[in-house]
């Protein structure tokens, strides 16, 4: 008999399965803040566009991708050379400002969250160049987490 699959090698792994589900199943759900928290981290790290996409809602996604042939006309430009472009302004943005959630409401029978924080300019470069923004984030409740909706950037 092959080690490991044996009648008690089941019994085993399904105690196992049964011991270890409540510690997933008490795993806590990322609020939209943390949500949107660690996409600015990940960007700021630089991010691919496919990973970039993946926090964004269906909505947000499909308007993202009709603007690339556009702006692929608009710049002369290839969809990755516009893409590399998109990536890397988003980036260093992301990588000079500090955010501050001022103010997050959810809306249950929405399933949205709206979250503003205030922003400051942590580059010399940038602080020169403008004053405290703010950033209004909506995020939807999409395939199990929460999804960037709209981002809205007031100067």
């Amino acid at each position: 008999m092959a080690k490991g699959n044996g009648p008690g090698s089941l019994g085993l792994a399904l105690a196992l399965a049964l011991a270890l589900a409540p510690l997933s199943a008490g795993a806590a759900e990322k609020s939209p803040a943390d949500v949107y928290a660690e996409y600015n981290a990940r960007v700021a790290r630089g991010i691919s566009f496919a990973d970039d996409a993946a926090y964004y809602s269906t909505r947000k996604r499909t308007e993202v991708e009709a603007k690339i042939p556009q702006q692929m006309r608009q710049m002369n430009k290839s969809r990755d050379e516009v893409i590399a472009i998109y990536l890397q302004f988003s980036r260093e943005l992301a990588k000079c400002q500090v955010l501050s959630l001022a103010a997050q409401r959810l809306v249950a029978r929405e399933e949205a969250a709206y979250l503003e924080y205030s922003v400051t300019e942590s580059c010399a470069k940038a602080r020169a160049a403008s004053a405290q923004q703010r950033q209004k984030v909506k995020m939807v409740k999409e395939g199990g987490g929460w999804k960037i909706d709209s981002v809205e950037i007031a100067l």
